[in-house]
């Protein structure tokens, strides 16, 4: 019997039987496994679980107690899931039945960002697989999110399977003839203002929608103390400048770029909901300001391409999108708004670095420049 530790829960890997025969040393190990882990929440794993006996069950049953929440007993055939229906001891516990497993070998691919890669699996679903870095709980979680913010009101896919890509989780969701925006760039340069002009309009629609969610400004604070890259002067400063944002109640993505977001017969949705909050737009526009405009500016420096194609796309799309968003031809009022947003996009790299982690070189380059920014003043947010 083996054990990891996944997101702040432990989760116990189960052989492929537990019955008469084996069930106290099965007891035995659980309780060692737990023992060296007392302070994380509990959850148990049934994939390779073949045969459960009702010794088994009121084993489980011991250990409900240690869990915050119901008892998790996750990826469960469905033989083993009729043998906790006909006991009723499915009310017990959260029974969740085992994922199905799909590859991606010739399946197109129609967008790529930073947690994952997105594919057309039919002609009526997409496929969202995150990178290894994500868990399966980080996922569901993610799946959770879609279904409130569509509830919500907001222009989002409908988010159904859980599944196993490999190694690697994903998300199959309803898109019909959907194609990530990313992708609809590369393919028609020629048309990058009008589809960028569309997607400003489209996000402030979204950020308008009032949200029941955690908030954006409060999570982020928090999650400075996790940034290990940089020194204690720099995650203070993180802290400082993300506490003089104004609370607000309206929907914030919190990683937007082209590759969540999907055309579907010209109307456009969003996926890859597992950092959604409320909270001011900041955080969105800092990123995408980030992702297209200060990233362009470091791959121009080495003659590089972005992966939206030649750096020039990423500086026109930028452009497009600000004088949008903000509703300004003015340079020197777009050049106000930049300064407001560069130290918030340094911040939101540096905490993307917690599940992304970034050469030291890089960590160096964000540190430092947010370092400046902070001795020569960040000006409050005026939008």
């Amino acid at each position: 019997m083996t054990s990891q530790v996944e997101g702040g829960n432990l989760v116990i890997f189960f052989d492929e039987r537990v019955d008469t025969n084996n069930s106290a040393e099965v007891e035995a190990a659980i309780k060692k496994i737990v023992a060296a882990n007392p302070t994380l929440n509990l959850e148990f794993d049934a994939e390779n679980l073949e045969y459960i006996s009702s010794v088994g069950l009121r084993i489980l049953l011991k250990f409900r107690k240690l869990a915050k929440k119901n008892l998790v007993v996750r990826n469960v055939s469905k033989d083993v899931a009729e043998v906790f229906e006909v006991s009723g001891f499915n009310s017990f516990f959260d029974v969740q039945k085992k994922m199905r497993r799909i590859s991606v070998e010739g399946l197109e691919q129609i967008g790529r960002g930073t947690s994952g890669v997105v594919y057309r699996l039919d002609a009526e679903n997409i496929l969202k697989v995150y990178n290894e870095l994500w868990t399966l709980a980080e996922v569901q979680l993610e799946r959770a999110n879609s279904q409130q913010a569509f509830l919500s009101g907001l222009d989002t896919a409908i988010a159904y399977d859980v599944v196993r890509v490999g190694e690697n989780f994903g998300i199959v969701y309803e898109l019909l003839n959907a194609v990530a925006l990313d992708k609809i760039l590369v393919e028609n340069p020629d048309e990058i203002e009008p589809y960028t002009k569309k997607f400003a309009d489209f996000i402030k629609k979204q950020h308008a929608i009032e949200f029941d969610g955690t908030s954006g400004r409060q999570r982020r604070i928090e999650a400075c103390k996790q940034v290990t890259a940089v020194d204690d002067e720099t995650r203070e400063i993180m802290a400082k400048i993300l506490a003089g944002v104004p609370e607000r109640r309206n929907f914030s993505h919190g990683d937007l770029n082209l590759s969540n977001v999907i055309l579907q017969d010209e109307n456009f949705l969003l996926i890859d909901m597992g950092e959604i909050s409320c909270g001011h737009p900041i955080f969105d526009v800092s990123w995408i300001y980030f992702m297209y405009e200060i990233r362009r500016r470091i791959l121009q420096r080495f003659n590089k391409k972005s992966y939206i194609g030649p750096v020039v796309m990423p500086e026109i799309f930028w452009q497009t999108f600000a004088r949008e968003f903000f509703n300004t031809t003015d340079a020197a009022t777009l050049a106000h708004f930049e300064r407001e947003i560069s130290p918030f996009a340094l911040i939101q790299v540096l905490l993307a670095t917690i599940k992304r982690p970034l050469p030291p070189p890089a960590i160096e380059f964000y540190q430092t420049e947010l370092k400046r920014a902070w001795a020569e003043g960040v000006a409050p947010l005026d939008f």
